[in-house]
């Protein structure tokens, strides 16, 4: 379209118009929304009186194309000049601002158009109520909402976003009853705003009546709300549901793309994430830095390195390799898959580097057991510039107690804590419970539950429980699972767990009594499995399924295995008096038969 507007400049100056006030102004907005700023410049330059239309049609040029640089520069500059700024410049250039960073500039801002008698129409104070949110300034953007003698939907829907974006779900929720309170009716926006707020609180009977507003007011074909309506399933744990919404959506942008295939790795599905990122491909739809870091997160659990590498080379083709979030997530892929050597290629060949892929690299070391090297590296980090935050010290203490070093584990949460100020999260807690019962230091273990300042969490006694299977405290185990029980009644893993305490020190009464408690409340085992990537393929296996191709030849493969293990004197814990014949059984079969696979 550009080439037809520049036909119609060659007419007006042709014409002697170029300079009239009108004329220039809507030239320059042309190029401005054609992505030809320098053209847009060289006209804004050649005027010599320019009043705030013009100002403001080259100030939002820059905004709409990212040149903040640019916007910021234009703006001071129309100030110098005595030139007076309108509600739509505000709006403009609060709309540069997006971090806790930007609260001051905010705040002068906001003054500026308070002493100068700025009109405040309904786009303005929606920019300041969405600068103040994004800055965590909450109590300023509510203060300008409960100043608004009216307020409208959209402003309504700038408080619930940003209550959401705060992680105030509950509010947001309040504002949303309000707003209907009041007989305003919410539009699409509003709906796909508040479906976050159900995914934080698990309320997934809300959600599913939010989708049927939807639903009844013909908006689901709409991208955002498509995905926000899928990211809201999957999050509520129904990723059936959140696959139905997303398919549904007739036009997917890569935004909704990489929601599904965040939510398949956050659900335990890191194949069908795969597959959908190859599918995104074929599909025509764009990768950007999420796609790829997503991909490899499911490559990592997935231990599929082939794959992994494919998408190294994707993001070398694509100029991803120094996109800091992608190259933080390569690194973790490499360091699941074995390669710790690789991830440290990849973190040492980076050009620049945050506090993300510091952590990565840490955490790449200490999950390999390399303590030392791990706490180098925090150096390191420290030396660079770079403030060590939780996340640093989960991986630090994670390895401390990987490796049995519980007197550095300890040493390292105090340091977080007393020295740096880093406020412990119940994560920390659970690596410090990990830490004293790997060591057999139970009743320490029970002393931080009893003692750490949260309500302990499934993970929390989850936790406790395993150390107790390993040490064999029965008294402890108990107590833990009766917990576990009241917080998730049908995890059929914890009663497995306390089953497996019981069977280890030859309690069988025990394992019947879990046996039958499982029974009475219709908890059923969920069957284990296991991914392995073999020529370039991944193999799903399932325990006790006979559906893969070739699952007689892998059933013989590991009768010979248990005959060769019986051979070299392996002797197996056995959580149930039955196991032992089911294991005699097969290692009398013969071996003989068995394939390679």
């Amino acid at each position: 379209m550009v080439y037809f507007g520049a036909q119609v400049h060659g007419n007006v100056v042709r014409c002697g118009l170029e300079m009239e006030s009108s004329v220039a102004n809507t030239l320059i907005a042309m190029y401005a929304k054609c992505q030809c700023l320098s053209n847009a410049r060289k006209l804004f330059d050649l005027i010599t009186q320019a009043d705030f239309v013009t100002w403001n049609a080259m100030i939002g040029g820059y905004v709409q194309s990212g040149h903040m640089p640019e916007a910021l520069d234009l703006f001071c500059q129309m100030l110098s000049v005595g030139a007076r700024p309108d509600s739509t410049t505000f709006t403009s250039i609060l709309s540069l601002f997006s971090d806790f960073q930007s609260l001051n500039q905010a705040k002068e801002i906001h003054g500026y158009i308070l002493r100068n008698n700025v009109n405040m129409d309904v786009f303005l104070k929606n920019a300041l109520i969405d600068i103040y949110f994004k800055c965590r300034a909450v109590k300023m953007a509510s203060k300008i909402f409960n100043s608004c003698p009216a307020v409208d939907i959209v402003i309504c829907t700038a408080m619930i976003s940003g209550f959401v974006l705060n992680g105030m779900d509950f509010k947001a929720l309040e504002m949303f009853r309000w707003v209907l309170d009041k007989k305003m009716r919410p539009n699409a926006v509003t709906l796909a705003s508040l479906l976050p707020a159900c995914a934080g609180l698990a309320a997934l009977k809300l959600g599913r009546e939010l989708h049927g507003s939807i639903l009844r007011n013909g908006l689901e074909d709409r991208c955002f709300v498509g995905s926000s309506i899928s990211d809201m399933y999957a999050k509520c744990g129904r990723l059936d549901l959140a696959r139905l919404a997303f398919f549904r959506i007739s036009k997917k942008d890569t935004v909704s793309w990489n929601s599904m295939i965040t939510s398949c790795c956050q659900n335990a599905k890191p194949e069908e994430a795969i597959d959908l990122f190859y599918q995104m491909r074929l599909e025509g739809a764009k990768y950007d830095s999420v796609s790829l870091s997503a991909a490899l997160c499911a490559c990592a659990n997935l231990q599929a390195l082939c794959y992994g590498k494919v998408i190294h080379g994707f993001m070398i083709r694509g100029a991803f390799s120094s996109d800091l979030f992608a190259e933080s997530a390569l690194i973790d892929m490499y360091a699941k898959c074995g390669h710790l050597e690789l991830a440290s290629t990849v973190f040492d060949m980076m050009e620049c580097k945050n506090e993300v892929s510091w952590n990565s690299i840490i955490a790449a070391y200490g999950n390999h057991g390399h303590l030392e090297d791990a706490l180098a590296l925090l150096n390191e980090m420290r030396e660079d510039g770079f403030q060590p935050d939780h996340v640093t010290f989960l991986a630090i203490i994670s390895a401390c107690s990987h490796t049995g070093q519980v007197e550095e584990g300890k040493q390292l949460f105090e340091f977080m804590t007393q020295e740096l100020g880093i406020t412990a999260r119940m994560e920390h807690y659970a690596c410090l419970i990990d830490l004293f019962g790997r060591a057999g230091c139970l009743e320490e273990a029970h002393q931080v539950v009893r003692t750490m300042p949260f309500t302990a969490d499934a993970g929390i006694w989850g936790t406790l429980l395993g150390a107790c299977r390993v040490h064999g405290n029965i008294e402890l185990a108990e107590l833990a699972s009766n917990h576990l029980f009241d917080l998730d009644p049908q995890n059929s893993g914890y009663y497995m767990l306390l089953s497996h305490v019981h069977a280890d020190t030859g309690k069988w009464e025990g394992v019947n009594k879990v046996r039958n408690m499982m029974k009475e409340r219709g908890v059923q085992k969920v069957p284990g499995y296991s991914w392995l990537e073999v020529n370039q393929s991944v193999h799903m296996f399932v325990a006790a399924d006979t559906d893969h191709p070739q699952s007689s030849e892998i059933y013989l493969l590991l009768r010979h295995l248990l005959w060769e293990l019986h051979k070299e004197g392996y002797v197996p814990q056995y959580y149930h008096p039955m196991h032992r014949s089911k294991f005699t059984n097969s290692c009398h079969s013969s071996p003989t038969k068995a394939v390679q696979f």
